[in-house]
């Protein structure tokens, strides 16, 4: 009886159930952990596929968001003060488009500036405690080691990378460069600290020193002075944080934590490490080389600084709203040549390749949206400082201090680190400072640098649509973007397989699909050009001058121009080309095009001293031969015309043999770009070769010695 009583009273279990707000945490912590992992073997770029990705991820994150509201019948938002220099850059963006080179872009890049402060108003209002805090950290605590390992092991050797074999240069992790990896270990290094030393869990403690340590370790091994100057002026600001603001309470309670934190550091550090200027013990990769050597090493640091003097001369020919966002790469080969024509240019005499960004956001911020934008910036920043300084002085709680303090040394080695690189282009990279900044104004550390905006009724209910619209609207034409990659890089995949028909319908859907395509213009014009599609190449190497702005664009432009008997249009291309100290390569074959422009032009002399002096410089290049035999054949000159034909002939016969022979080793075991580069070579050889053969047949016998 006391039996069935008890059975009675007993209640049933209430059922599980997530609240829009729970969803929303776990929503932001699947994003945030899986946005860094995330790549796309089928596009072109791993940040790409990234970019893709997040834009669709914060789409969702935002109508979940609005959803949540639309079930309260009300909406409160919390917007840090900073939303307002973000409002002003956004407005300097627009302004930018006065002299962009090509608008798209502008709009494109604009998107992605305001879809991720989106992810960081997000992370501002739906973390309420100290528990979501910790599950955001931990995500990319967990996100970051997973790519570290695999960076790891492709250092090692263990699973493919960069090229084949082992060592630094074949990591790329799930970054795509290692420099990228080490930016996005060096901003979250610090601040996951709080992990070590702030959860109730001690499991989740325990769990996250090894991974910090590793991440650490791997971090130093990949050898870029910038993530390791980085690192220490966010250690520096960290002890004088701590003397400044005195958050000591959960150091000294949780001393005994933080001497194992300590202890695993040194002890990663001693193990893995690379050797630097205090040396490690065992170091994988101790090369015995100067910390000062690898500091400059490869003329990186001249490298740097000519991206930013071509980044002041943009600013200098617009100085109040630049070239327009995202527009800096569009700019850098022409303004690159007028550069080095400057008596400040005369120093810079060694060959680089076209800069995507200008290696320094500040400078890069400077030249595409002029005074405005740097005011803008300028502003942000200010603003920012003013935030953090304003909640670590009032902020009563030790603990909550600590974690700002935390926070804010993983901003600092963002903004450091983007004096020498370009984080705020890499979605990984960007990801981490937006989740701090989420963090810090956040309702766990206070109210302080907030503005609250409520809406009910139709202005919410609006909202929400607008939102949804707006989410569906990019999420649509990211995705068809993605499609487009996907079909650009199958278009060029066919180019080297020597399908050009397939690869000109591949690159036509391509470019139909991109909201503002670029390098599809250039495959498509290649491919025409060896369909005998002259006209429509040269359309779409124009097109190129304001969507792919590449030495390889003006190559092939000019060869077309001097094939199709253009000498003037050929000539400027040619003359842009060699005046930016292009790669051997290329300079090589400006030249030879350069000494066509005269033959077309009727001055057969100083084309054929243009061809001598170039086959003195680059004694290999056989075909500046074949056409040095051509002019002196024409010119009745027989003895000089063997001459060079037995030249050329010479040099066809040894390269054709070393390519067949490498495409052979290769049996099969090489990427479609390889053997499509190979290929190539040994179709343009054999071409060579029947013509050098039939010009010899045409000459009279040598005489009788």
């Amino acid at each position: 009886m006391a039996k069935k009583q008890r059975k009675k009273k007993r209640k049933p279990s209430p059922s599980f159930r997530l609240s829009f707000d729970r969803i929303l945490i776990y929503g932001v912590a699947s994003a945030i952990f899986l946005l860094p992992l995330f790549f796309w073997p089928t596009v072109t770029e791993y940040g790409y596929g990234k970019t893709i990705a997040g834009l669709i991820a914060i789409s969702a994150l935002s109508v979940l968001w609005g959803l949540s509201a639309w079930q309260k019948g009300s909406w409160s938002i919390r917007i840090p003060w900073i939303a307002f220099p973000v409002l002003g850059f956004v407005f300097a963006s627009l302004l930018s488009l006065v002299h962009a080179t090509n608008g798209r872009v502008v709009v494109q890049s604009l998107v992605l500036l305001i879809f991720f402060f989106q992810l960081l108003l997000i992370i501002a209002n739906v973390v309420r405690e100290r528990r979501d805090v910790h599950l955001l950290l931990a995500a990319l605590l967990m996100s970051a080691f997973l790519a570290t390992l695999y960076g790891l092991l492709q250092y090692l050797g263990a699973l493919p990378g960069a090229h084949t074999g082992a060592g630094v240069s074949n990591m790329i992790s799930t970054m795509g460069n290692r420099n990228y990896l080490g930016g996005f270990l060096a901003y979250l290094l610090v601040p996951v600290i709080v992990l070590v030393l702030r959860p109730r869990s001690r499991w989740l403690r325990a769990i996250s020193i090894p991974l910090i340590a590793f991440c650490f370790g791997t971090a130093t091994l990949i050898r870029q002075t910038g993530v390791n100057v980085s690192l220490a002026v966010a250690g520096i600001v960290l002890l004088a944080g701590l003397l400044i603001f005195r958050p000591f309470e959960p150091i000294r309670r949780n001393r005994r934590w933080l001497l194992v934190f300590l202890g695993v550091l040194i002890l990663t550090f001693l193990i893995e490490a690379p050797s630097a200027p205090w040396n490690s013990v065992v170091g994988l990769s101790n090369d015995g080389s100067s910390w000062i050597v690898r500091f400059w090493e490869k003329n990186s640091g001249n490298v740097r600084t000519w991206d930013w003097w071509i980044g002041w001369e943009m600013f200098k020919d617009h100085p109040l709203t630049g070239v327009g966002l995202g527009n800096y790469k569009l700019n850098f080969v022409p303004y690159k040549a007028a550069f080095l024509s400057t008596p400040r240019g005369e120093a810079y005499n060694f060959p680089i390749l076209r800069a995507a960004q200008a290696h320094n956001e500040y400078v890069q911020i400077l030249a595409e949206l002029g005074v405005l934008g740097a005011l803008a910036l300028v502003s942000f920043l200010v603003v920012l400082i003013l935030s953090l300084w304003k909640r670590l002085r009032t902020n009563p709680d030790p603990g909550a201090r600590f974690d700002l303090l935390l926070f804010c040394c993983g901003i600092v080695a963002f903004f450091t680190h983007s004096l020498v690189s370009f984080p705020a282009h890499l979605p990984a990279s960007s990801l981490v400072v937006v989740l701090l900044g989420g963090l810090i104004f956040s309702r766990v550390y206070g109210d302080v640098g907030i503005l609250r905006v409520k809406l009910s009724g139709w202005s919410m209910k609006g909202s929400v649509t607008a939102i949804l619209l707006i989410g569906l609207v990019v999420s649509v034409v990211a995705v068809r973007d993605l499609s487009a990659n996907v079909w650009m890089k199958q278009g060029i995949e066919q180019i080297a397989l020597g399908n050009y028909y397939g690869a000109e319908w591949s690159l036509k859907r391509s470019i139909a699909l991109d909201f503002a395509p670029r390098q599809a213009y250039y495959h498509l014009a290649t491919a025409q050009l060896r369909l005998g599609k002259l006209d429509e190449a040269q359309e779409n190497l124009e097109r190129c001058l304001t969507r792919f702005v590449d030495e390889s664009v003006y190559l092939s432009y000019a060869n077309l121009m001097v094939n199709t008997r253009q000498p003037e249009p050929a000539r400027e291309a040619i003359e842009l080309l060699l005046a930016g100290h292009p790669r051997a390569e290329i300079e090589t074959k400006a030249r030879y095009l350069e000494a066509l422009v005269f033959s077309l032009e009727g001055d057969y002399s100083t084309a054929i001293d243009r061809l001598e002096k170039l086959v003195e410089d680059d004694p290999t290049f056989q075909t500046a031969y074949l056409t040095l035999g051509s002019f002196y054949q024409g010119r009745g000159m027989p003895v000089n015309a063997r001459k060079n034909y037995d030249k050329a002939l010479q040099l066809i016969e040894k390269k054709l043999a070393k390519a067949q022979a490498t495409l052979e080793a290769s049996r099969g075991a090489i990427t479609a770009e390889t053997y499509g580069t190979l290929r190539s070579q040994i179709e343009q050889l054999t071409e060579e070769r029947t013509a050098v053969l039939e010009r010899l047949a045409q000459l009279p016998d040598s005489p009788s010695p």
